[in-house]
């Protein structure tokens, strides 16, 4: 009699951890799209992948992160209105709109140094334990957004990078076209020591 109690305890626990998962993602694919309607599944994928393993393959050192920045603030296809946002389902990452370094909210500097530190405080799962993530992302996805745009070339597109043991992928076409995203990707330690200095004044 114990031991059932014990099994239909784990099971309940399970099934709890689950749904809360489950919930989780739903979340995050409902306020992405509401925020990005042209987004496709790579766009989704995207945002998961960064909150999974952050900033790290985007700055292979200071002096050409700090190039680039540059030149992505000189840029002036400005269109994408969303100052912050957190990422993925656990929101260990936050994109920040480079806007807010073009006017001055925050300074340059602070941001690039954020990167660079944020790049160390990703968790970074092996590409096994990646590919079943994505794949249970993958499922709630197909199951609530069966007609997203291009789902089963994004699909193929994302499982053959998988496949050879790598994991970035990048904007669709069609997100690129209509948003034209300028951002970086700090920690979410880190934007919270923003929230109050930087950022007190945006909603």
């Amino acid at each position: 009699m114990r031991l059932v109690c014990m099994l239909l305890l784990m099971s309940f626990t399970l099934h709890t951890h689950a749904s809360e998962r489950t919930k989780k993602i739903r979340q995050f694919i409902k306020t992405e799209l509401e925020s990005y309607p042209l987004a496709q599944l790579t766009d989704l994928y995207k945002n998961y992948f960064q909150d999974a393993y952050g900033p790290g393959h985007l700055i292979p050192d200071t002096i050409q992160a700090g190039s680039y920045l540059d030149w992505e603030l000189n840029q002036t296809d400005w269109k994408d209105t969303t100052r912050y946002q957190p990422l993925g389902t656990n929101h260990d990452f936050y994109r920040i709109n480079l806007w807010l370094v073009k006017n001055g909210t925050i300074p340059r500097d602070i941001l690039l140094t954020a990167i660079v530190k944020s790049a160390t405080m990703a968790r970074r799962p092996e590409i096994d334990d990646w590919k079943r993530e994505w794949q249970e992302v993958l499922a709630v996805i197909k199951e609530t957004q069966p007609a997203l745009p291009h789902l089963q070339t994004d699909e193929k597109q994302i499982e053959e990078t998988l496949s050879k043991g790598e994991v970035v992928i990048h904007h669709s076409t069609a997100y690129e076209n209509a948003y034209h995203p300028h951002y970086r990707i700090v920690h979410r330690t880190i934007f919270e020591g923003w929230k109050n200095l930087y950022l007190k004044k945006i909603p």
